[in-house]
């Protein structure tokens, strides 16, 4: 016969984990019974768990009938689905909790109880802080606006590059509002490429494909100012100043893993010949720099007589907002 072992047996090593843990955890078993309640679960409710264990749920939790509550319970118990939400403590009204429900193998179930107030408020706090800032940004935009506006209207300065500059101000400004929207997480890289269009035709001018992308913030604001250019350099010179021109604009993601890229095109047809620039404008410096910063990209333009090519890569890891994108195959 073995020695007898000091081991701590699986049931010890369970009561342990679970009474170590922050967060208020019960078991129920089929029967609705307590089975399993922790210390934090004791402080949370104000009861000894020898009072709860063995006893039915219902009949210790009345208050709890007819709400989501049981509707998630009985998810859990009948058809084993799993259920996560938030809602206001019945015990504490000032309280707010999350509740995770979840199915036992054998039957029963297992809820995890976790206070949030404070996470509610500071999210809440946050969240008045950006709005804040937002309006901020937005006031400011609009002051430089006005000022470029008045400054510029010298007689040393053309109509057409005060035009041009009040212009990409106000694609800065439509960049910063797609942010807004997203809590400046990133931007949608389908709605930049909409707003850049939308002067210019959208669809009757332009053919917009490709998987959903949400852009860094950086990266939105360099795309935004670059499809601005690109756009607003076709309806001057190039597809866009035709009646027949248009522009098929489209991205994709290529590649495997860490090497992953995202691959940009922008292709005209349609318009007036083209020929090359004899020099290097603003707005071409102005894309190449703010590329390279925002995404870290390769550019390329190809003043091709049939029409502008530019191309775009980019690691994928410096143009998304967040993770990997999700269902796109890698090609």
């Amino acid at each position: 016969m073995p020695p007898p072992s000091d081991e701590p047996t699986y049931e010890a090593r369970l009561e342990a984990v679970l009474e170590s843990v922050s967060e208020g955890f019960y078991a129920l078993d089929s029967e609705w019974r307590y089975v399993v309640f922790n210390r934090a679960a004791e402080e949370y409710f104000g009861v000894p768990r020898k009072v709860m264990l063995g006893k039915a749920m219902w009949d210790m939790f009345p208050q709890g009938r007819g709400t989501p509550f049981e509707a998630a319970c009985r998810a859990a118990m009948d058809r084993g689905v799993s259920t996560t939400f938030e809602t206001g403590s019945r015990l504490r009204p000032d309280r707010v909790v999350e509740l995770k429900i979840v199915p036992l193998r054998g039957g029963g179930l297992a809820v995890t109880l976790t206070d949030v107030t404070e996470r509610r408020d500071a999210d809440a706090r946050q969240r008045l802080m950006v709005n804040e800032l937002n309006h901020r940004v937005k006031n400011a935009l609009a002051t430089v606006q006005a000022i470029a506006a008045q400054s510029l209207r010298g007689a040393d300065v053309s109509k057409e590059a005060r035009n041009r500059f009040l212009d990409r101000l106000l694609a800065l400004a439509r960049a910063n509002d797609v942010l807004v929207a997203e809590d400046w997480a990133g931007a949608g890289l389908m709605a930049l490429a909409v707003d850049a269009a939308s002067p210019h035709g959208a669809g009757e001018r332009f053919a917009i494909e490709g998987p959903p992308i949400r852009l860094k913030p950086q990266a939105a604001t360099a795309m935004a100012l670059t499809l601005h250019e690109l756009a607003t350099n076709a309806a001057k010179y190039g597809a866009l100043s035709s009646p027949e021109g248009r522009i098929a604009l489209s991205w994709r993601v290529a590649g495997k893993g860490a090497a992953r890229r995202f691959h940009l095109s922008w292709r005209e047809r349609g318009g007036p010949k083209v020929t090359p620039p004899t020099t290097v404008g603003f707005g071409t410096r102005m894309i190449e720099r703010g590329l390279a910063r925002g995404l870290k990209a390769q550019v390329k333009l190809d003043y091709a007589p049939g029409g502008l090519a530019f191309d775009l890569s980019a690691p994928l890891s410096e143009a998304l907002s967040e993770g990997p994108l999700e269902g796109q195959p890698e090609t």
